[in-house]
């Protein structure tokens, strides 16, 4: 318990130091950061490590599910409607990436193509690692180049649009997470808090895809699409959630030996550099094709995490749903159709 309330103070360190100098997306990345140093310097208090349980982020992920879906308007489907050309662009993206990313994981890592194939998915953590597992993947290796996929997304996707647009974006040019100014009721509360508990219960029971986020999503853009609540979830709540997501990717680095990080770190940058730039040119050609904005487009296809890649769309001032959307479109793919395409090139095969 000390450990945890010490990696907790940690985290909200983080978070005024990275208010303090700017940073998008403070309140993740500062703890992010500070958090990742404490676990790589292996910081003990009275004897206790410093880390975050992964199991925290069954608690607060739900909450930015919510948040998400209280952005819908009564008029999300005429919405969707013209959101067609990215979504049926989002598969042979993902599919792209992850092909391309195999390739750089065996030639880097020196992976076997089990481990590379499903480290190298855009998507789908926990699901990925099962199933390269099931395969015969490396456990280890596999989650290690996942929370590096994500961690590096998370960091440089607000730089990368900040350099590519030529001026400040995100919480750097003054964007906040406003959320809104409905006072909250108790009925507001009890449908908030009953759709995340049932949301997030029933999807991790079917085993939809990030399932503890995508539950309270869909359940809290049918509430406030059909106009039952107008209910924001309060920006304070906001923050301590990104704090704690911030924290328990920073915590990850725990154990890692100065080699193993370095390989992953290297090996995981060149795959995110080449996922960034497949993500890039795709909006490109979306926009030149059917006039899609941009930015939009490239946190859309950048393959990190769904509620960071969320919360980064928020800070940035686009469309959190339409991010939200195409991101559980991603990670379908990474966990349904990527297994098919391994089976496809890859058992039929000669092994390694």
């Amino acid at each position: 318990m000390i450990g945890q309330l010490a990696t907790a103070f940690t985290a909200l360190i983080g978070a005024f130091a990275a208010q303090q100098i700017g940073l998008p997306l403070p309140w993740m990345l500062g703890p992010l950061l500070f958090t990742a140093a404490a676990a790589i310097a292996g910081l003990t208090v009275m004897g206790q490590p410093m880390a975050m349980p992964r199991h925290t982020r069954l608690v607060f992920v739900p909450i930015i599910g919510l948040m998400i879906g209280a952005r819908v308007s009564p008029d999300i489907l005429d919405q969707m409607l013209t959101w067609w050309p990215s979504l049926l662009a989002i598969g042979p993206v993902a599919m792209l990436i992850q092909l391309v990313n195999t390739y750089v994981l065996r030639k880097v890592a020196g992976y076997d193509r089990t481990t590379a194939y499903f480290a190298a998915s855009p998507g789908g953590l926990v699901e990925a690692v099962l199933i390269g597992e099931s395969y015969g993947g490396n456990g280890t290796s596999m989650a290690m180049q996942h929370f590096v996929r994500v961690t590096l997304a998370v960091l440089t996707v607000p730089a990368i649009l900040s350099l590519a647009l030529g001026n400040a974006v995100g919480s750097a040019a003054g964007v906040v997470m406003e959320t809104g100014a409905h006072a909250l009721t108790l009925v507001d509360v009890a449908l908030l808090a009953a759709a995340a508990i049932v949301g997030a219960g029933v999807s991790t029971r079917l085993r939809l895809p990030a399932g503890i986020m995508v539950g309270p999503f869909l359940l809290s853009t049918l509430l406030h699409a059909t106009g039952i609540t107008a209910a924001q979830v309060p920006g304070e709540l906001v923050k301590v959630s990104q704090l704690a997501i911030g924290a328990v990717l920073g915590s990850r680095f725990k154990g890692l030996t100065g080699s193993a990080l370095l390989r992953g770190l290297a090996s995981g940058f060149l795959a995110l550099c080449s996922s960034l730039g497949i993500a890039a040119l795709s909006a490109l050609a979306l926009k030149q094709l059917f006039g899609m904005h941009v930015p939009l487009l490239f946190i859309s296809f950048a393959p990190g995490g769904l509620a960071e890649m969320s919360l980064i769309s928020i800070s940035l001032g686009e469309d959190p749903v339409f991010v939200a959307v195409h991101h559980i479109a991603r990670i379908s793919v990474a966990v349904m159709i990527s297994p098919i395409v391994f089976r496809l090139l890859f058992l039929r095969s000669k092994p390694d």
